[in-house]
């Protein structure tokens, strides 16, 4: 389908402030600022500002007297939303949704841990098409802003690297099991 499913379902203009939000979530942001960073109109921002605020997703505070900054709250709510929203968390789950259904694909690895804007894969399996995982880590990356950079090994290959350095991992996927693993599944 390829349609973020939250932007069919909600308000566009808030869920981009919203994103802006979590991807700078220590920063105070001006009103103006809000605005032109996601494009949206300086009335419509103040209009969601105040009903975030309200719903206590963000703060307000006021900075010399007529100005007011926002920032993220930290409440149980938001770490909720967090996980709603993030796009980097879809942006992998659509590889592994995609990716999951190449033929001769095994089991699909998160090596390392996931970075704001990129994750490390290892795909493993027999004769897997290195053109279409290209094609679905390019289509992630025009997307999401996400950038998936895989690893094509057979079974025989990961179980050699596997012995010779110690790789911090974590299945994303495995046919084994014929659904994905939930992410918080136990580390390797």
């Amino acid at each position: 389908m390829g349609l973020d499913i939250l932007e069919e379902l909600f308000d566009k203009k808030v869920l981009d402030l919203i994103r802006l939000f979590f991807s700078e979530h220590q920063k105070d942001f001006y009103l103006r600022e809000l605005a032109k960073e996601t494009k949206v109109s300086l009335a419509s921002t103040f209009r969601i500002v105040q009903r975030l605020a309200k719903l206590g997703l963000i703060e307000q505070k006021d900075v010399g007297g007529k100005f007011k900054v926002y920032r993220l709250a930290d409440n149980e709510n938001t770490r909720f939303l967090g996980q709603v929203v993030k796009r980097e968390k879809q942006a992998l789950q659509v590889f592994v949704t995609r990716a999951k259904l190449l033929e001769g694909l095994n089991t699909i690895y998160l090596q390392g841990t996931e970075e704001k804007d990129r994750a490390n894969i290892i795909v493993t399996g027999e004769k897997v098409d290195s053109g279409a995982i290209k094609e679905i880590c390019a289509a992630v990356k025009e997307q999401y802003q996400f950038i998936v950079i895989p690893l094509l090994v057979t079974e025989e290959q990961f179980s050699q690297m596997s012995q010779m350095y110690p790789i911090k991992k974590r299945v994303l996927f495995s046919k084994d099991n014929l659904i994905p693993l939930p992410s918080n599944f136990p580390q390797l």
